[in-house]
């Protein structure tokens, strides 16, 4: 069995080599602002840009600063989705609407600890999608959100753009490594939610 990164560069090598920064443009930016990342994590479009990179198909340092600025653009677009249509999006879906009672809890919590959670949830993978869209629902001040958000991007897209230059030659290894570490961080937010959820349960008990 192939893996997640290995079938992708078997699939679309050829339009890599001639189109690789439109793909780490567009990939990165769906990532976050549509929820692509639920499918195809930005982690491994970035990492892929490293590769070719080393291959001498891509300029490393052109890949990661498109990666960086397709990522802050799709992170504040999933943002204003958020803020703009979140509220009615939880009314009108069935199995969402039963969280609109914890909207206000959600803002209360991003108010205490969303720069914290915008800034670890870019480096989760699937799930982390959903933060930046969570930080607009819950009307995180948006200069706060950037404050925190384009550091971590920076961080992130240098850092796995490298891993893939470096570690090309063993994409299997990129692969497990990119979908371990991006579950582990998913670990550390839903304890993070979750143990402020229950404070906030027992302390107006």
């Amino acid at each position: 069995m192939l893996s997640l990164v290995e079938q992708i560069i078997k699939a679309i090598a050829p339009a890599y080599s001639v189109a690789g920064y439109a793909i780490v443009a567009v990939g990165v930016l769906a990532e976050r602002s549509i929820l692509i990342g639920l499918f195809v994590p930005g982690d491994v479009i970035l990492a892929l840009g490293g590769i070719y990179a080393a291959r001498g198909d891509l300029q490393l340092w052109a890949v990661i600063v498109i990666g960086t600025f397709a990522a802050i653009c799709g992170e504040s677009i999933g943002y204003w989705l958020g803020r703009r249509y979140g509220r009615s999006l939880v009314r009108r879906i069935p199995l969402v609407r039963r969280l609109e009672g914890r909207i206000d809890a959600a803002e209360g919590y991003f108010g205490h600890h969303g720069g914290k959670t915008v800034a670890v949830g870019r480096y989760a993978t699937a799930a982390g999608a959903f933060v930046p869209f969570v930080a607009g629902l819950a009307r995180m001040d948006y200069r706060r959100f950037l404050l925190f958000d384009v550091p971590a991007i920076a961080v992130w897209a240098t850092g796995i753009t490298l891993f893939g230059y470096f570690f090309g030659e063993h994409i299997s290894f990129i692969d497990k490594v990119l979908s371990r570490f991006g579950l582990i961080v998913l670990g550390v937010l839903v304890v993070f939610l979750g143990g402020y959820l229950l404070y906030r349960r027992r302390t107006r008990s």
